[in-house]
């Protein structure tokens, strides 16, 4: 849940666009499904869809890069060699940066012979990034694969694909493997070469994804073992001498063996179950190795709202949330329960937004809520803090109460539900901590005023709470440190605890008065450096303002660049012009350190943010 800062010459005011996501791949309001916008390429045979994973938003350089030092866009561990009289081959990595594509996708498996799906269903498959400037018109994929008996006897075929990212996401569908040509139990070597009429591989601006996908009815499993591609001759200079091209593989560290164990409070990550198959934290041991290293909380992006609990009056359905929950456990990491209320839309269920009784009914309603999910939770043990309620202050100045929810409306056109979900919740467990959380009240704005003044009302009628939220989705250059800093410092005054809930930094900001003129189209070792001090910078603030006592956690908003949040809502031509040029979080697309990992060690561990 997000509400994006917008900047105008002068004054900062907000534009109205919320999305409370899964851990990158979450909803935003105009889309149902994160994975549902990719569409199926008009050149591909009649059964051949696209894939249905969203692009990533920093595609991993496909190519080691030649400096000895640590490159600020990491590479995806490919192996390039040339020489004046051959042409470039590319060898992929088969360790690290490939993710399952195709809708009911279970994920990818790394193992000792490479990269393994299950092809569950049609368009089922693996895929990697390769990275602009690389030319692959008329290039030669080269895969080795094997596949089960079932996937033999089922009669499916194998299409090795490439597509590029971003706009409309054309590509190269006309590469088919039939069933003949694979062997049970033994490798085959399969081909595809990249070839279109119009050139759209001869890219310059577009990052792209290569592949493999089942086909017809398939079931099995399907094993990668190796992945080259052969550029065309015409194409080797430019790679070779490309400042990405090397002979020697070199992939940015931060040298961080653990973020979490820097921290004496909770450090978290949003992530994602069920409602973005690709990135299920359930199935794909990517993210697994990243959370379970790096993070001791986690926070589920969508599936403990409302909608996802409670969809009709009484149902409530927890199978999906108590998996994760119970992975967590399983792991020694807490669960930050989020969000018990929040207004937007998709998230409030149809029998809410659609109340016809009384106020006090609505109100009971949305007791019974609060009580059945938190008394659930409780008995888990490893569930330790609530958004109780979320965004419900609107960006007016001054700012008041959301008058637009469906909770205000349906509570007789009144605020009492916030109270009434704070006391509920902690009727319901006498020890989880209680949060509000909202946007953009890191500001220190009017915005801010009006949280200040709800809490000094709820302190003196011993309303329950115990802290606030700052989701702290920033830019690179706004806000602030100083107001960073004075906003939390106000509630710490109050006596409260400060958890920063939704941590990203934006490397471009669409609301400056300064854009387009200054987007930052490439993520190059400058702006790494760069978002690597502002996260030191944002952290250290925390630890500067607020005393030890009081420090409920610091949780980024999502694992990887490929899978924030942003990458939906601000790829629209009003922000950033159909790109996704976010890159705000802490790991690449391929799950690879950047330097703002290091930037976010180095204020834990009292080292100078450079």
């Amino acid at each position: 849940m997000h509400q994006i800062q917008r900047l105008i010459p002068l004054l900062f005011v907000t534009l109205g666009l919320t999305a409370c996501g899964g851990g990158g791949g979450g909803k935003s309001p105009s889309s149902s499904s994160p994975a549902s916008s990719t569409p199926a390429s008009s050149v591909a045979p009649s059964s051949t869809a696209a894939s249905s994973v969203a692009p990533s938003s920093t595609p991993a350089s496909s190519v080691a890069p030649s400096s000895v030092a640590p490159s600020s866009t990491p590479a995806s561990s490919i192996a390039a060699s040339s020489s004046s009289a051959a042409a470039t081959v590319l060898n992929l990595s088969m360790t690290s940066g490939w993710r399952g594509n195709g809708t009911g996708n279970s994920g990818i498996t790394y193992n000792s012979d490479g990269v393994s799906f299950t092809a569950s269903g049609d368009n089922i498959g693996a895929v990697t990034d390769i990275a602009k400037p690389i030319l692959l018109e008329d290039a030669v994929i080269s895969m080795v694969v094997n596949v089960s008996s079932e996937f033999k006897a089922s009669g499916a075929s194998l299409q090795i694909f490439a597509q590029i990212k971003g706009g409309s996401w054309p590509g190269e569908w006309n590469c088919w493997s039939g069933n003949e040509t694979l062997t049970a139990g033994a490798d085959s070597t399969i081909t595809c070469t990249v070839k279109e009429d119009d050139k759209k591989f001869n890219q310059t601006d577009s990052d792209v994804q290569i592949g493999v996908q089942a086909k017809n009815a398939p079931t099995g499993v399907v094993t990668i073992k190796s992945t080259k591609i052969t550029l065309a001759s015409s194409q080797t200079s430019s790679a070779a001498t490309s400042s990405t091209a090397s002979s020697a593989t070199s992939v940015y560290s931060a040298n961080v063996d653990s973020l979490h164990a820097l921290a004496s409070f909770p450090i978290g990550a949003a992530v994602t179950n069920n409602d973005y198959a690709a990135y299920n934290i359930l199935t794909n041991a990517s993210e697994k190795a990243v959370v379970e290293k790096h993070f001791d909380q986690m926070t589920a992006g969508n599936i403990m709202k409302m909608s996802y609990l409670q969809p009709t009056q009484g149902n409530f359905t927890f199978t999906n949330a108590d998996a994760f929950v119970d992975y967590a456990k399983s792991k020694n990491i807490n669960i930050h329960g989020h969000a018990l209320l929040w207004h937007s839309d998709y998230q409030v269920p149809g029998f809410m937004k659609n109340w016809s009784g009384s106020a006090a009914d609505f109100i009971a309603a949305v007791e019974t809520h609060v009580t059945t999910i938190v008394t659930h939770y409780k008995a888990k043990g490893n569930l330790v803090s609530w958004d109780v309620v979320n965004e419900a202050l609107n960006d007016s100045s001054p700012s008041n109460f959301r008058t637009d929810s469906a909770f205000y409306s349906k509570s007789g056109n009144s605020a009492v539900y916030i109270e009434k979900a704070f006391q509920a919740a902690r009727a319901a467990d006498a020890n989880v901590t209680l949060y509000y959380n909202d946007y953009n009240i890191d500001q220190n704005n009017a915005k801010t005023t009006k949280l200040i003044e709800m809490l000094t009302d709820f302190q003196a009628r011993n309303i329950p709470i115990d802290g606030v939220g700052f989701q702290m989705h920033v830019f690179m250059d706004y806000p602030s440190i100083a107001n960073i800093s004075a906003a939390m410092k106000k509630v710490v005054d109050k006596g409260l605890k400060v958890k920063i809930t939704e941590l990203d930094v934006a490397v471009n900001n669409p609301y400056s008065g300064s854009w387009p003129g200054n987007k930052v189209s490439t993520f190059n070792n400058t702006v790494a450096l760069a978002q690597k001090k502002r996260y030191c910078e944002i952290v250290k603030a925390y630890l500067d303002t607020v005393p030890a006592n009081l420090r409920g956690g610091i949780t980024v908003w999502g694992t990887t660049d490929a899978n924030t949040w942003l990458n939906d809502l601000l790829k629209s031509p009003s922000q950033y012009n159909g790109e996704k040029i976010a890159w705000p979080l802490l790991f690449d697309s391929n799950y690879n350190d950047k330097p703002a990992l290091r930037g976010f060690a180095d204020a834990l561990q009292g080292t100078a943010c450079n």
